[in-house]
This record gives C-alpha cells, sequence and structure tokens, in this order.
C-alpha cells in the first residue's frame, strides 16, 4: 500500500466541547515546546489540531513521570493516565480535555493504541531505570521511547505499511540517540547515563567518571562510536523520503537531515559534550533546509526496504 493510499480525514464537524478540547491541547503544546509550532506548520492544516491532542496526552504523561515522591508514586500517575485514556477510548466520561480530545482522534484516524501504551512504558521505565546494560537494551528503549511518534504521525496520514513504520523506527531511534549523546552532561547532572555499560568498559571509560563530568580521549572515542550508530540508522531511514510524498515527505526530509545536521555538529566538536551540546548555527540550519528540500525533490533512498516491483 502506497502513502497516499489512505488519506487521513479531518475531525468531522467537531462540537463546541470537542473544539475548545482540541484549541485547549493547541495551547498546552505550543506553551511546552518550542519547536511544536515549527513541526505543525510541515503539517497539512486538518492534522494541527489531530497532532497537538496527541502531544498533549503524551505530554501530561511525560510530566507525570518527573513528578511525585518516588518511581512508584509517579509510576501509578502514568498507569492512572494510561487507564483513563482507554476509557476515553472506548466512549467513557473523563474529566480531563486532552483525554477527551486524544481518544477522539485516536478513533477518527484509527491509531493504534499501543503506541500510546509504549510511550507510557517508556516513561515508567524513566522512573526507575538510569543505566542500560547493552545497546539492543537502549534501542530497546527507544523502541518505547521515540519510534511510537514517529509511528503516530504515519497514521495521521492514514499510513499502514509495515515497510514505511520499519524506515520511521530507524529515523525516530536515529534521533533519539543523537539527543542522548548531545546531553550526556545534562543527562548525568540528573544521575542517568544513556551510555550503554558494555561499550563504557569496552573503551575502557568509568561512568563514574561521565557523571562527575570528567572528559578525555576515551570518552570522545565512544561517543564518535555511537554517533556512527545515530548516523547509520538516520541514513537507513532515508528510505521514508523516498516512498512518501507531499507535506509527509518534507517533514520526514527535514527532520531526517535534522538529525545528520546533528551528527556532524557533534563531530566538528570532537564530540567534547561535557561542556555542553554543540549548537546549530545559522549556516548549519541553512544546510539542513536546502538538503531537506533536495530530498524532498529528489528522494533518498537508502536500501532497507524491498524494491518495488514494476506494476
Amino acid at each position: 500500500m502506497s502513502a497516499a493510499a489512505r488519506p487521513a480525514l479531518a475531525l468531522a464537524a467537531p462540537g463546541a466541547e470537542l473544539r475548545e478540547d482540541l484549541a485547549a491541547c493547541a495551547a498546552l503544546a505550543r506553551a511546552h515546546y518550542e519547536n511544536f509550532a515549527i513541526g505543525s506548520l510541515l503539517l497539512p492544516r486538518r492534522l494541527r489540531l489531530p497532532l497537538a491532542a496527541i502531544y498533549a496526552v503524551v505530554r501530561i504523561a511525560d510530566d507525570l513521570a518527573d513528578e511525585g515522591a518516588g518511581g512508584s508514586e509517579a509510576a501509578a500517575a502514568i498507569d492512572a493516565w494510561e487507564r483513563d485514556l482507554e476509557r476515553a477510548v472506548a466512549g467513557e466520561p473523563v474529566g480531563h480535555f486532552a483525554l477527551r480530545a486524544c481518544a477522539a482522534v485516536i478513533r477518527e484516524h484509527a491509531l493504534p493504541l499501543e503506541a500510546f501504551r509504549a510511550l507510557f512504558r517508556a516513561f515508567r521505565r524513566d522512573t526507575t531505570q538510569s543505566r542500560y546494560r547493552s545497546y539492543e537494551e537502549l534501542l530497546g528503549y527507544c523502541r518505547d521511547s521515540a519510534d511510537p511518534v514517529g509511528r503516530l504521525v504515519l497514521g495521521l496520514f492514514g499510513v499502514r505499511d509495515a515497510r514505511l513504520f520499519a524506515a520511521s523506527d530507524a529515523i525516530c531511534s536515529g534521533l533519539q540517540l543523537v539527543n542522548h549523546w548531545q546531553d550526556v552532561a545534562a543527562d548525568a547532572r540528573r544521575g542517568r547515563l544513556y551510555l550503554p555499560l558494555e561499550d563504557l568498559s569496552r573503551f575502557g571509560v568509568a561512568p563514574e567518571a561521565v557523571l562527575e563530568g570528567r572528559d578525555g580521549a576515551a570518552l570522545r572515542a565512544l561517543l564518535g562510536f555511537e554517533t556512527a550508530r545515530a548516523r547509520e540508522l538516520l541514513e537507513r531511514g532515508g528510505d521514508l523520503v523516498a516512498e512518501t510524498h507531499g507535506r509527509l515527505r518534507l517533514e520526514v526530509a527535514l527532520f531526517r537531515r535534522g538529525g545528520l545536521a546533528a551528527c556532524d555538529a557533534l563531530e566538528r566538536a570532537g564530540y567534547a559534550v561535557l561542556a555542553g551540546p554543540p549548537h546549530l548555527g545559522a549556516a548549519d540550519r541553512a544546510r539542513v533546509l536546502f538538503r531537506g528540500l533536495l530530498d524532498f525533490a529528489t528522494g533518498a533512498r537508502r536500501g532497507a526496504l524491498a524494491p518495488r516491483v514494476a506494476a
């Protein structure tokens, strides 16, 4: 099935309460996430409020993970939020505007509840886990914390192709990983370490050194290795650009190029991230736009997907 085979619908003539709920979700999104307005402008107008409803439900769950006296209290709050979302999707009355709006979006666009369950699992995991033994374990976290976001966006466009989901997962996991490598210092200040313990051992880096902010050649070599892994995922996701069209292709192309530019910035900085993440300048942003538009115009294929059979 092609990406354009099932066009997404707008919310059909929403009533006054739903209009108010959607507007409240949009206000929450704009207040919490400075890039939301930029990202949503890449979407067709009919999908901006549905995206805001999804964002609001996920944002609130993420905030719940950071609140409370301990991990069990935060996890219980996320459990209750998840149950309320499922009740709302089933048509039961719920009190929160974000739940009501998101439930309407889920029903209209036939979005999978499992994507939300996966995100909530990741938030619960954040309340109890601050280390990852292996790269595979970290990728498992990305499958819950990042990949569902891409699948939900594809769902808004009516995409149901498992091949495209695989390419989307590669981009989302790649973006998640490069964000982790940019934010090593900030995560360390919170006692959190996403660099896999087996890789720290392989490169001769003590976890305590990272947590205490001690830089060194071994740590930079490790970050170069991990950044190459993120780049490989982002490159593999180029097939999603080739297989999509219109606004969706543009959004995918620009976000993917933004991730690759972040990898480039880490490399230029020599992977010295303990002083803070490297920033993209105006020239970097211009290159992201130019290369993203070029990918949009020509497609960007890496070969992760099976070739199409000619009709």
